[in-house]
């Protein structure tokens, strides 16, 4: 007998036990089982790493909850269902999301977290000692290799008021009061080659170019009043990128991506992606999106603009005058343009191409050339799961699949073809949800509910092509 069926045994015998409990209590118990049973998991637990068991007074922490799922082994994050408390007395709150808010005192209390009919508990303590400075970037060494971020979680020395310390992790209340100095190791200089940012109590490490670096914290004092700078902490840039090059934004497949079309219409946008090749630790090799952390640039304004997207995954290119070109160039690493500190700090897009100086190793870099069409489409092309579809005239599935994809090609009088599948000028209408739920996240992506005739509309610079989709069981 396997695990999953000694759960569903065991659950069946609690079923039986509820007979002699009363109504109320049979309707408590049957919902607490069935949510457990829901969510997969036969036990809770607050996982150590992304818990502090120490908060100091008047501050908050947000504590979260993990699964063990029927199989004893895998574990998952657990977010919804969770019903927090406290122990009676405490001073402190807690709110339904898990953050507990400390009371202005000193105590000792313990968190209850339950889920159906799982519970935990986890005990902490709130403390009155005053933050005095950062004495540790962090509790382990940070690996990073250049154009790469790494989360950091400063160690701080509190005071109490009988003179004793406690070292732990900067509170979320004192975490954004932290100024960071980074200067270059072997000259004391101030560094562009790293910058380290805040948001949302959450602090990174923005890792631009290799080398090594001195980095400080400058914070006020809750204890004594004053602004303390930290000691010196040294933090290596690692290098262990083997190449660079520049894909669509819409492709997921990183290591086999390329850009296969340099088109750009006129008064339209086309997302890019500087994408990275590193070697591990191990010796293994994996790709990764660097776009936020690579350094941008374009020769030419006039025929085309770039931009960050509002998450700095994506480079955005506008095309403005047909039939002209713009170079795209990328670099990661100490490139040879001069940098201004506030692009460091939001993101390094010029009005000038980038380049890597002759025989500098510690700078790749990459370029494409866009070409600006004609903005006017003459007409849609479209295949469902690689079949080709007329417009307005149903093709017929024999077999039901699970998803439907779309793909959608823009045709232009100068002979041009583009794929616009996933651009934001393409607007995609489910007229029969019954039959399809539409993909948000993925453009042209639909998941199949019932057999039955599907019907989508597409619309593109008043181009429209009616996707007729018969599925059959």
């Amino acid at each position: 007998m396997n695990f999953k069926m000694l759960h569903s045994l065991f659950i069946y015998i609690l079923l039986l036990m509820l007979s002699a409990c009363s109504d109320t209590e049979n309707e408590t118990r049957l919902v607490g089982l069935f949510t457990s049973a829901g969510l997969d998991i036969i036990a809770i637990d607050f996982p150590a790493a992304a818990n502090e068991n120490v908060i100091s007074i008047n501050t908050f922490f947000d504590y979260t909850i993990e699964g063990l799922q029927s199989n004893g082994i895998d574990t998952i994050a657990v977010t919804d269902n969770i019903i927090w408390s406290l122990s009676d007395g405490a001073t402190s709150t807690i709110d339904r999301n898990g953050r507990l808010s400390g009371g202005s005192v000193a105590e000792t209390l313990t968190i209850t977290a339950q889920v159906g009919h799982l519970s935990q508990t986890f005990d902490v303590r709130i403390s009155a000692a005053k933050f005095d400075q950062v004495i540790q970037l962090n509790s382990t060494q940070v690996l990073v290799n250049m154009c790469q971020t790494q989360q950091i979680i400063p160690i701080g020395s509190y005071l109490n008021d009988d003179g004793s310390e406690e070292q732990r992790p900067v509170d979320n209340s004192v975490i954004n009061t932290i100024e960071w100095v980074i200067r270059n190791q072997e000259d004391n200089t101030p560094s562009q080659r790293a910058f380290i940012k805040t948001d949302n109590n959450i602090t990174n490490l923005q890792a631009l170019e290799a080398g090594n670096v001195i980095i400080q914290a400058r914070a006020p004092s809750i204890s004594s009043g004053n602004i303390i700078t930290s000691a010196d902490f040294t933090q290596t840039l690692d290098h262990n990128l083997n190449s660079l090059k520049l894909c669509l934004r819409s492709e997921s497949d990183l290591a086999a991506c390329t850009l296969s079309n340099n088109d750009v219409v006129e008064n339209n946008v086309v997302s890019l992606m500087a994408v990275a090749n590193y070697q591990a630790a191990d010796g293994s090799n994996f790709n990764q999106n660097i776009s936020a952390y690579s350094k941008w640039g374009i020769d030419n304004i006039s025929n085309a603009t770039i931009a960050f997207s509002a998450d700095r995954q994506q480079l955005d290119i506008t095309g403005s005058v047909a039939d002209t070109t713009a170079n795209i160039s990328v670099a990661c690493g100490n490139i040879e343009q001069t940098v201004q500190d506030s692009e460091i700090e939001n993101g390094v897009v010029l009005t000038i191409p980038v380049s890597c100086a002759s025989g500098n190793i510690n700078c790749l870099f990459a370029t494409e050339a866009m070409t600006i069409i004609n903005e006017n489409a003459t007409s849609l092309s479209v295949t469902a799961n690689g079949f080709a579809l007329v417009d307005n005239t149903a093709f017929l599935l024999t077999t039901r699949p699970t998803i439907i994809t779309l793909n959608v090609t823009a045709n232009f009088a100068n002979s041009n073809s583009v794929d616009i599948t996933a651009d934001v000028n393409l607007n995609y209408t489910n007229q029969n949800i019954v039959v399809l739920s539409e993909n948000t996240t993925v453009p042209g992506e639909y998941t199949v509910l019932v057999s039955g005739d599907a019907q989508i509309q597409l619309v593109y610079q008043g181009q429209v092509f009616v996707a007729k989709i018969t599925i059959q069981n």
